[in-house]
């Protein structure tokens, strides 16, 4: 599903994409689904300059759509420019081979739309402070 944060009026239109693992659990592809819907609502308080003008989610395997599947619907919905965000902790083959290979992959066959890959989530400085805060939350919720 891409969530549109408005419609794309800009000569150049960006897009986000949550790629997940997948799981054969439908609810697992709901949450992620879900967080996508929460990071487009906040996106629509960006400066317009910084603004992305659709946010999509993928999978690698297990559960639809596909990231090479969520490419190309961005790009037929005419995108110039994908980021795609790995919502691993890990880096693993699925971060080490398995998405940069499909975004290569995407940026021959479609040579005008550019394609990024942001740091996956358990690289990002700030990821140990929220673990500490949710076991501090949940520590200070028992006494």
């Amino acid at each position: 599903m891409v969530t549109w944060n408005r419609a794309p009026r800009r000569k150049n239109v960006n897009a986000l994409i949550i790629v997940a693992h997948g799981s054969r659990n439908k609810k697992s592809a709901q949450q992620v689904a879900a967080l996508c819907q929460k990071i487009s609502e906040k996106a629509g308080n960006l400066s317009d300059q910084n603004k992305f003008d659709l946010v999509a989610h993928a999978f690698l395997q297990f559960a639809s759509p596909l990231l090479e599947e969520t490419i190309e619907d961005l790009v037929q919905r005419g995108v110039h420019r994908v980021i795609v965000f790995p919502l691993f902790i890990a880096a693993g083959s699925h971060l080490l081979k398995d998405i940069p290979e499909a975004v290569e992959t995407a940026g021959k066959t479609y040579p005008g739309v550019s394609f990024s890959i942001t740091r996956h989530l358990g690289a990002i400085e700030a990821i140990e402070d929220i673990i500490v805060h949710e076991v501090m939350t949940q520590l200070n919720s028992q006494e």
